[in-house]
């Protein structure tokens, strides 16, 4: 698919935070964008990748680096860069993801297929741009109302 149509059925996505559900078990990850306002897309992640995720974002640290800490390392020991990740469906009940890999010594582009809450982890590294389909609108929810709800809960709270 050529880069400006592709461009166009995406829009650039910020991490709105990452929240532990009720079960404390695993974690939600709320993305939003500009054009969605008030709403963001909830992505259910397990707790490894939100606290690799916080750590990316710089909420936590820990004294040896993670596993996507490791694959940044070796992509750029490989001269290999980042170049955007995207959230591009929701297929039974998941949402897939996918890489998109620059090899700057030959110059071809790779596609990798992931789990959202990988791809962004890695994103939030190397300050590649996150994107998310326009169609997922669909799945998005209120953020006040969501937060609204989980704080009087006792839910909800960051990691």
């Amino acid at each position: 698919m050529p880069e400006s149509q592709e461009t166009e059925e995406y829009l650039e996505a910020v991490v709105e935070g990452v929240y532990v559900t009720a079960t404390g078990s695993e974690a939600v990850m709320l993305l939003g964008t500009d054009e969605w306002g008030d709403f963001v897309l909830p992505i259910w992640i397990g707790m490894p990748e939100a606290l690799s995720i916080q750590k990316a974002m710089g909420q936590m640290d820990f004294p040896r680096p993670l596993t996507h800490d490791l694959l940044v390392d070796i992509l750029e020991r490989l001269n290999a860069t980042i170049e955007k990740v995207t959230i591009d469906a929701l297929v039974d009940h998941t949402y897939t993801a996918t890489i998109y890999l620059r090899d700057n010594r030959s110059g071809s582009r790779h596609y990798i297929d992931a789990r959202p809450s990988d791809a962004v982890a890695i994103a939030l590294r190397v300050n590649a741009p996150i994107l998310v389909a326009k169609h997922l609108k669909r799945y998005t929810v209120s953020i006040s109302e969501l937060l609204g709800r989980s704080q009087e809960g006792g839910e909800g709270k960051s990691i």
